[in-house]
């Protein structure tokens, strides 16, 4: 459960949680996470229901394991991308893709069931000129060592964005570190 108390009374930020969220709720693929309920509380809070999940982030097996097998990678890549297509064929980017909003479960038996998160800055493609974008020109969303080079030049984006995130992200999980890495953000931008 999300609970924003201190952004409530900023329209934008209200226009953008519900709007993310609505997409968020679309989405079906059992590899991503389920929205079961969002809103905003007669008293201001915006909140945001979602399942919950018991295992372990992407980052945290990284950082505990090293770099993984081949083996492991494919099983893990391919249900990303099966929640990915979703969301692509419904206009969503997600455009924050990195290793901390992809989490591993065990369901029944089944090792690295993994779940997409964090749709929370994607951008559902259907608002875009009916209500006006609710992102300021130049600026920048998502980890800088994910993030496409168009992102990083706040260009037009579209799924190749997502694609280019799981690309790095599959080269930290078979070499145990992203291929890019600076002292700032900016740098590695």
């Amino acid at each position: 459960k999300i609970l924003l108390k201190e952004f409530a009374d900023n329209d934008t930020v209200v226009k953008r949680f519900n709007q993310e969220a609505l997409a968020a709720s679309r989405l079906t693929h059992p590899n991503t996470i389920k929205v079961f309920d969002f809103g905003q509380t007669d008293d201001g809070v915006l909140f945001m229901a979602m399942e919950l999940l018991r295992g372990e982030s992407l980052a945290h097996a990284i950082s505990r394991g090293g770099p993984m097998p081949p083996k492991r990678v494919v099983h893990i890549m391919r249900q990303c991308c099966k929640s990915l297509a979703e969301a692509h064929k419904a206009g969503i980017i997600h455009r924050d893709l990195k290793p901390d909003n992809i989490f591993l479960v065990d369901i029944e038996g089944e090792r690295d069931f993994a779940k997409v998160l964090d749709f929370g800055v994607a951008k559902l493609k259907e608002f875009e000129g009916k209500e006006g974008t609710l992102t300021q020109a130049g600026m920048i969303f998502g980890a800088p060592k994910y993030i496409s080079p168009e992102q990083a030049r706040s260009g037009s984006l579209d799924a190749r964005s997502d694609v280019y995130a799981l690309g790095i992200i599959i080269y930290e999980m078979l070499m145990g570190k992203p291929p890019f890495s600076a002292d700032n953000p900016l740098s590695i931008l």
